[in-house]
């Protein structure tokens, strides 16, 4: 079972680097979201900049989910025959597959998580303080 891990994530992550465009869009679809969100909202001390925080902490959540399942969702047909003649052939069972391509997409959904919210943090007038992060 680690072994068939092992070897899916190698390939899952070869695959993963190896798409620079489709990773280039991923940044600038970041970038851009984080400034349209950043230019669209900006918060004081007020109670409707509370329900703001509130919708955009919401909004922001929903568009990652939504980033990461559309790549999954574009990536299973490209890889679904690939798979089932594997499968067929018992070279590695769902859940192998399933933790390697996971643990192959963490590290640049993570990344690009970071860029935005290292753009919108600051444009929406957050805590400035990094204290305040923690």
């Amino acid at each position: 079972l680690f072994e068939q891990t092992r070897l899916l994530l190698a390939r899952s992550w070869r695959e993963v680097t190896r798409n620079k465009g489709a990773n280039a869009i991923k940044v600038v679809q970041q970038v851009s979201t984080a400034l349209i969100y950043g230019g669209i909202y900006t918060f004081s001390d007020s109670q409707s900049s509370i329900q703001d925080r509130l919708g955009l902490c919401s909004l922001v959540a929903i568009g990652n989910t939504n980033l990461a399942l559309a790549s999954t969702i574009r990536a299973f047909p490209k890889e679904k025959s690939i798979v089932m003649n594997d499968r067929s052939k018992s070279l590695y069972g769902a859940i192998p597959y399933f933790f390697s391509k996971v643990l192959a997409e963490a590290p640049i959904s993570a990344a690009l998580s970071c860029l935005f919210g290292g753009i919108l943090y600051p444009l929406v007038g957050f805590q400035p303080s990094l204290d305040k992060l923690g």
